[in-house]
């Protein structure tokens, strides 16, 4: 029973992770990994049914296998399809946006459990110069209605442009996060889409290149886990205004 309990958990546990590792692949558009994984799965594929319709098999295997690969192939097409459009950039107005296939309206956000904290107009304009120095650029309009959850439109959205320490050419999503986390009491809470959908609303991000990137699953999981001191910079320079 102790083996077959044990096979029962690690299965579940392997699962979550292939869930996890094939939403990261979808999302993350700033690289070439998902467009490269499922090609290589579609040529692997492609060349396995070959080998098998050449070698002596049975021919109800070939029919079975052959069944199996148009199923997978047409999996493989669609996500290196999905990553593609989620790719597309539109400039509007000198903005530049990326697609996704679900933009957050407002009425995603009316059902979470979330509560600003509260600021007068004074806090909120401290804190907004504050952080326009090293981490974001935008109005101050837009930043007021992140803080009362109104609706912003694309080309509105704040710019965060805080950089990576280590990879200089990314933008940080884990001081967005914190930021995110000090400002909206239940922020935690959240599910990581839940995350991505407030913060895609409200920020555009972008490198000192001008290049735009996006928040993935795997940079929430790595934030949740993160104690690095430039986060608690973040609490420092928010809670000095309040």
């Amino acid at each position: 029973m102790m083996v077959l309990e044990r096979f029962a958990v690690f299965t579940l546990q392997l699962r979550a992770k292939l869930l996890e590792f094939y939403h990261y692949l979808l999302r993350e558009t700033e690289s070439q990994l998902g467009q490269i994984f499922f090609t290589c799965c579609f040529f692997f594929l492609t060349g396995l049914i070959w080998y098998i319709w050449t070698i002596a098999y049975p021919l109800w295997f070939k029919i079975g296998f052959t069944a199996i690969y148009m199923v997978s192939a047409l999996f493989s097409i669609s996500a290196m399809y999905f990553i593609l459009k989620r790719k597309r950039i539109r400039i509007s107005r000198n903005t530049t946006e990326v697609y996704t296939l679900n933009d957050p309206g407002l009425e995603k956000f009316q059902n979470l459990n979330l509560t600003s904290i509260a600021l007068t107009q004074v806090q909120a304009s401290a804190i907004f110069n504050e952080f326009t120095e090293n981490y974001l650029n935008g109005n101050f309009l837009s930043f007021q209605s992140l803080i009362l959850l109104k609706p912003v439109s694309n080309r509105n959205r704040l710019v965060w442009k805080n950089l990576s320490p280590k990879r200089p050419k990314q933008v940080n999503r884990q001081t967005l996060l914190e930021f995110l986390s000090h400002l909206m009491i239940g922020f935690e809470n959240l599910n990581n889409h839940q995350m991505i959908q407030l913060a895609d609303h409200y920020f555009i991000l972008k490198n000192s290149a001008g290049t735009t990137q996006i928040l993935s699953t795997k940079n929430i999981t790595n934030w949740r886990n993160n104690k690095a001191p430039y986060l608690k910079e973040i609490s420092r320079l928010i809670k000095k205004h309040l």
